[in-house]
């Protein structure tokens, strides 16, 4: 499965590999992992960077990871890190950042 991850950090993410973050995400429990989606999302759906990267991971492996929300035309997923990370290095589709 495709999966698009939108970042002002792909430099970073492409020598290191991806981080979790932490946070409530709008729920009342803190929540770890990576933002990832179905396909490519932009500012006005909540995803916020410069580049767009792209890895293939086994929908098998991520289905346990994905947040279903009604009515949305994409599916999301907060995936960890450490696994997000097997399957990469991710590749960059797009770039806005002439240095990157």
């Amino acid at each position: 499965m495709k999966l698009y991850h939108r970042t002002y950090h792909a430099r970073k993410i492409l020598t290191q590999g991806f981080r979790d973050a932490t946070d409530y995400y709008l729920t009342t429990s803190l929540h770890t992992g990576v933002w990832f989606s179905d396909r490519p999302l932009d500012i006005n759906e909540g995803a916020d960077g410069d580049t767009l990267l792209t890895v293939d991971i086994p929908e098998s492996a991520v289905a346990d990871y994905e947040w279903i929300e009604d009515e949305k035309p994409y599916r999301e997923f907060l995936i960890p890190a450490s696994l997000a990370n097997q399957y990469g290095p991710p590749t960059i589709v797009q770039c806005d950042d002439e240095e990157a």
